[in-house]
């Protein structure tokens, strides 16, 4: 009885280690429609804007103006805010219609459904308490055309950029909106940069997921994922083109020629944005590879880029594993503005591309399991 029983477990042990060695990866495909809206011109996404719950909200600093967009049925609804403040805002997240969040570069400040400032946290007062863990150089919150919110902590993200410093600290900080605390994520550069200097133009995507923050550089294909539970960081180093998949880390861009960035745009791969979805549990991923041809005498160097660059959309499971991969059309979409909701991946498409000013024009992705 008691072989029996040990053969039974022993057979058990052997099917369980045969079925995860050979469990497969779900495959998708990508269906696209398109899917326009009439804005009336009062949606850009030349301005900051970000998508949370089916709305899109677009804040013109200029006007004193938000707008918020509903992707569903293309509702409008426009706020007029009046700020008594030294500096217009220049970047916001939309918490709720009494709480909007706004930055001018050195404050954080909350104000109401009219514009009315209730309160304000100051961005170096406490900095203090981090800087042998950052960085020193100021935090950067120009990682994105909103402030990097996480509702969890209320609290706003930060990148911290290594410029003449080339020794090993974190690169990512919070501060509570509520009191200016600080904490300090215990994220680092991926060690391909280790005892490089890098700037500002080494510019981060980050990303909220299940397990904490996404993140990847212009420059390199590796997704970072710093588990804010348990204080890890895995790198995880994502193929979506054939060639050369790093880029040559930049140093400071005053100091370069124009014909020497042209041809660095031109020769480097760019790894353009990272969003996760919560609707499909997937990671997307846009990117290009270097492009190693060059516009003729008197072409714009960026009006070619964009029309010649092959663009890849790279879908992820929760396991950083590859589900899909696919080649765009050239020079046909704005993938830097794209965004989730419940319906899809909206992509809009090029300036280039749009027939008048009183539409928002996009593409909707739809990944479906094949």
């Amino acid at each position: 009885m008691k072989l029996r029983l040990i053969t039974s477990i022993i057979l058990l042990i052997s099917w369980s280690s045969c079925s995860s060695d050979n469990t497969t990866i779900e495959e998708y495909s990508l269906m696209t429609v398109p899917y326009n809206f009439p804005t009336s011109a009062m949606i850009s996404l030349s301005n900051p804007h970000h998508e949370r719950n089916d709305t899109l909200y677009s804040f013109d600093a200029y006007q004193k103006k938000l707008v918020k967009l509903s992707l569903l049925d293309s509702a409008i609804i426009e706020i007029q805010l009046n700020f008594d403040f030294d500096l217009d805002p220049y970047s916001f997240h939309y918490i709720g219609k009494d709480s909007i969040l706004f930055t001018t570069g050195n404050q954080l400040f909350l104000s109401d459904r009219e514009g009315g400032i209730y309160h304000q946290v100051g961005l170096f007062a406490g900095l203090n308490q981090i800087e042998n863990e950052v960085y020193q150089e100021y935090p950067y919150d120009g990682i994105a055309s909103h402030l990097f919110y996480n509702w969890q902590s209320k609290s706003v993200l930060f990148y911290f950029a290594k410029r003449s410093q080339i020794d090993r600290r974190k690169v990512w900080a919070e501060i509570n909106i509520t009191n200016g605390a600080w904490k300090v994520f215990d994220a680092f550069h991926p060690e391909e940069y280790d005892g490089e200097a890098l700037n500002y133009t080494t510019f981060p995507s980050p990303t909220w997921g299940p397990e904490g923050l996404y993140f990847q550089y212009s420059i390199a294909p590796i997704v970072s994922r710093v588990d804010t539970l348990n204080a890890k960081q895995h790198d995880f180093s994502i193929r979506s083109f054939d060639g050369v998949q790093f880029a040559e880390p930049q140093t400071y861009r005053e100091d370069w020629t124009s014909d020497y960035f042209e041809n660095w745009v031109l020769t480097s791969p760019n790894y353009l944005k990272l969003i996760y979805d919560p609707f499909k549990k997937l990671f997307y991923r846009f990117s290009h590879p270097a492009l190693n041809t060059f516009p003729s005498a008197g072409e714009d160097y960026y009006e070619y880029l964009i029309k010649n660059r092959e663009i890849h959309l790279t879908v992820l499971n929760e396991n950083m594993e590859v589900v899909l991969n696919e080649e765009l059309p050239k020079g046909k979409y704005d993938v830097a503005k794209s965004m989730v909701f419940s319906r899809g991946l909206l992509v809009p498409l090029e300036i280039g591309a749009l027939q008048d000013e009183e539409k928002l024009y996009a593409d909707l992705f739809q990944i479906v399991k094949d």
